[in-house]
């Protein structure tokens, strides 16, 4: 009886495929004799046949040509035709094609259901709208993440996490663990653009960047762009990451709470009218300080962890076409590290957006966001216990219209940033402490930017992505400008004196940002790909350590601090098996950069009033090539992906005091020439997936003792050049299982991960001391992470209709 049902099973699966063949779907709207047009519009909606839910990423295919035209967040699309008979197909990765017959003499109204192609688990697949979009797709370098994609990979205590998930893919690494941000290409972390639904975002990270301020509960999908950026982006020398929040049911309210080793979750959304608006609220709260006592030092075990984001989401359908959006996102955090040092910091961002078709061919998105970032770190002990505090206030507004046809897409708008840098103030940390008060005052800054750019299919074989961006920015007053000694480098022994601006612009800086993609497919599997950008950034983040920090300084561009200036060229192959099962790309990039910042040996940047004193300016250069081999479709997935890439930097100034390793080239603080990944994901029946992670990458570049010698009974060191050696290769293997519909039909989840299989002691950082009594100083490694993590995590939906 089982096989006799199983066989029933299986045809019913096949007629309902065959259902949806080749042309088994015929639509005929209006007859010749009526039409008057030289064009109709066909528009609609595309739902998940079982879950009713709209399909997002769903392409329209047009007589055999991807038209560019993928269905929105509700499952919407709008494709223009031509009198006459069409076969239209929707296509979209997980889903059953659908194709139809379509003749069309009047505005038409099509919408349709889509079925999974199984109803197995989706492993670790990481594709475009399309399955052949990395080959169809004129902008090289893009890379898109979907949050169900992402949370199939094994994460730090069991917490998927977008920045690690993105450290997986080819070109994209971090300096270490306990390091906030990425690095893209070679890139500083401060030269990626960060925006959540295109809303500016400063800062990003949990637990000292071990997790990152997004709950993937509320996020939809990540894209990358590594290389060329689209012109309505700007402001950064590197990279853009893209964010896209995900909106709340417009039919039925549901929630989901979760509880692992490192955080709780609960999630919550429904329509507050239906199919008109809705609402989404999630939200996490750290649990690790248990994790933290079961350490056997004791320093750590009086050590202390929180943190919490809180994220909000209106989504209104004003009519037909026309949406209104509202979010906010808060994310708190704070660590105390004994009675040693400790940090805090919080972030706000809140928008508010437009997007609206205004006719057959025109759309308008307009944005309206406020951000706030404050931080501050203290030492809480002794005579000289204190607190300094700082952050960035900022409001941005940008609208872009878009028009577009079958073949060419043409968009254009300004976009507005205001940044208000709050006073660095030094505080007692309690009554028993001497330290005296002081306050710095920081800048204020205006960046302007207009925008154009095209995307339009030459020929049926060329595609092409032009943009142009002219950006303005303008140091407001109040500040002091300081005066400086002629022909002498910019230190404070040369200080003359100061200038009080109370207000107008001090400094101007602005130009042009050219940027393009040209695309030449060589057949209908392979394509190449050749771009170039120039990019411009005002505002950088200044530290004095190696790797980035939560309470980093964001200086904006002043008299004697200029923007940084890259230029990014890329070529790449890529390539699709039949049937787009398989991917293979190599990518090769290289880019310049002006007025990139480095900082002095011992640099004082904080309540420092004149910043310049401490950073040295000169050339970037980044080169290198990405190799990726993925497989999208079947049991196991995943990827074998490496990246060779070199990042130098070379001081300009003829002045030695402003002058690193003599003024020559020398590896940057996030040069690592080698890094290997590899991602395998595999279906386990009926309902479990398995994954495994491998990570290995070249160790970053450290400055080292060379010797040391006794002077007055102490042992005096003597330094490298700065990077001239390497801490160890980094090495870990990380492994996962996740257990579906454990308890509840209505969809629960069990995930074990173990964070660092192997227990390897990845060096952190390397440092010198003396050998017990001896006078030598000897290297000793420093791991944050030196051990196996093991984690759980159960998750809980409920709500959202009838159980199955």
């Amino acid at each position: 009886m089982f096989r006799s049902l199983f066989v029933l099973f299986l045809l019913l699966l096949t007629f309902q495929a065959l259902a949806q063949s080749e042309d088994s779907l015929v639509y005929v709207y209006g007859n010749a004799a009526t039409s008057k047009a030289n064009s109709y519009i066909l528009t609609g909606k595309i739902i998940d046949k079982d879950t009713q839910e709209p399909i997002e990423g769903v392409g329209i295919y047009v007589d055999g040509v991807y038209k560019g035209i993928n269905s929105d967040r509700f499952g919407t699309y709008i494709v223009t035709l031509s009198p006459g008979n069409h076969k239209v197909s929707f296509r979209q990765v997980a889903k059953i094609p659908v194709i139809t017959s379509v003749t069309i003499y009047e505005n038409a109204v099509l919408s349709l259901s889509m079925i999974d192609k199984s109803f197995e688990l989706d492993g670790v697949v990481v594709m475009s709208d399309e399955p052949d979009k990395n080959v169809r797709n004129p902008i090289t370098g893009v890379t898109k993440l979907t949050t169900r994609e992402l949370k199939a990979i094994p994460a730090f205590l069991g917490e998927a996490d977008i920045f690690k998930g993105l450290q997986l893919l080819p070109g994209v690494s971090s300096v270490g663990e306990g390091t906030s941000g990425i690095n893209v290409r070679g890139a500083k972390t401060d030269q990626n653009l960060l925006l959540m639904d295109e809303a500016l975002v400063l800062s990003s990270n949990h637990a000292l960047g071990f997790l990152s301020a997004f709950n993937t509960d509320v996020t939809e999908t990540f894209t990358l762009y590594k290389g060329n950026l689209p012109s309505t982006y700007g402001g950064r020398a590197g990279s853009a990451l893209d964010i896209k929040m995900r909106d709340g049911d417009f039919e039925d309210w549901s929630g989901q709470v979760g509880i692992g080793s490192s955080n709780g979750r609960l999630l919550l959304e429904g329509p507050i009218v239906t199919d008109k608006v809705s609402v989404i609220v999630g939200g996490r709260l750290s649990n690790v300080n248990w994790l933290l006592n079961q350490a056997r030092d004791f320093d750590i075990q009086n050590s202390e962890l929180n943190f919490y984001d809180i994220y909000g989401g209106v989504s209104w359908k004003l009519a037909t076409g026309h949406t209104l959006e509202a979010n906010t996102l808060l994310t708190g955090d704070y660590f105390k590290f004994s009675e040693e040092f400790g940090y805090d910091w919080a972030n706000r961002v809140s928008s508010l957006k437009y997007k609206g078709i205004l006719s057959e061919n025109i759309s308008l998105d307009a944005l309206f966001a406020d951000g706030n970032f404050d931080n501050s770190f203290f030492d809480p002990e002794g005579i000289d216990a204190a607190e300094v505090t700082n952050g960035m206030r900022y409001q941005q507004g940008k609208i872009q219209a878009t028009w577009a046809n079958e073949k060419l897409a043409l968009n254009f708008g300004t976009e507005g940033i205001y940044y208000q840098g709050k006073e660095e103030r030094l505080r007692p940390f309690d009554e028993d402490s001497s330290v005296e008060p002081d306050l710095v005052p920081k800048e204020r800054g205006l960046e302007l930017a207009a925008f154009a750019g095209l995307e339009v299919e030459i020929g049926p074989k060329t595609g092409l992505v032009a943009g142009l961006r002219y950006s303005n920015y303008r140091q407001l007053g109040p500040d002091s400008v300081y005066r400086y000694r002629e022909n002498a480098p910019l230190t404070e022994g040369n200080i003359l004196g100061a200038d009080f601006i109370t207000s107008g612009a001090i400094q101007t800086y602005l130009g042009f940002e050219p940027r393009f993609s040209l695309r030449q497919n060589l057949n209908e599997l392979t394509s190449v790909k050749l771009s170039y950008s120039r990019l411009f950034q005002y505002i950088q983040s200044v530290s004095n350590t190696f790797g980035p920090t939560p309470i980093d300084l964001w200086q904006l561009s002043t008299t004697y601090i200029p923007p940084q200036r890259s230029d990014s060229f890329s070529l790449g192959i890529f390539r699709n098996s039949k049937g787009n099962e398989w991917e293979f790309a190599v990518d090769g990039f290289y880019r310049i950069t002006q007025n990139q910042v480095e900082y002095r040996d011992f640099a004082q940047v904080f309540l420092n009033p004149h910043m310049e004193t401490e950073l040295v300016f000169g050339e970037g250069k980044a080169y290198g090539a990405e190799f990726l081999i993925k497989k999208n479709m079947g049991v196991v997935t995943g990827w074998l992906a490496y990246t060779y890439s070199r990042s130098f930097f070379r001081s300009s100034s003829p002045f030695e005091e402003e002058q690193i390793n003599f003024g020559e080239w020398y590896p940057s603080n996030f040069d690592k020439p080698h890094e290997v990944n590899f991602i395998l994901s595999k279906k386990m029946y009926p309902r479990g997936l398995f994954n495994v992670s491998v990570n290995y990458a070249t160790g970053r570049p450290v400055n080292a003792v060379n010797a040391s010698y006794v002077l007055g009974g102490l042992v005096v060191p003597e330094y490298s050049l700065r990077n001239e050696y390497r801490i160890p290769d980094y090495f870990r293997v990380d492994v996962s299982y996740t257990f579906e519909k454990v308890f509840s039909k209505k969809g629960d989840s069990l995930n074990l991960s173990i964070y660092n299989l192997l227990g390897r002691r990845n060096a952190y950082s390397v440092f010198w001391q003396k050998d017990g009594d001896s006078q030598q100083l000897r290297p000793y490694r420093l791991a944050i992470l030196g051990s196996i993590f093991p984690s759980i995590t159960y998750s809980i939906q409920f709500g959202g209709g009838e159980d199955d």
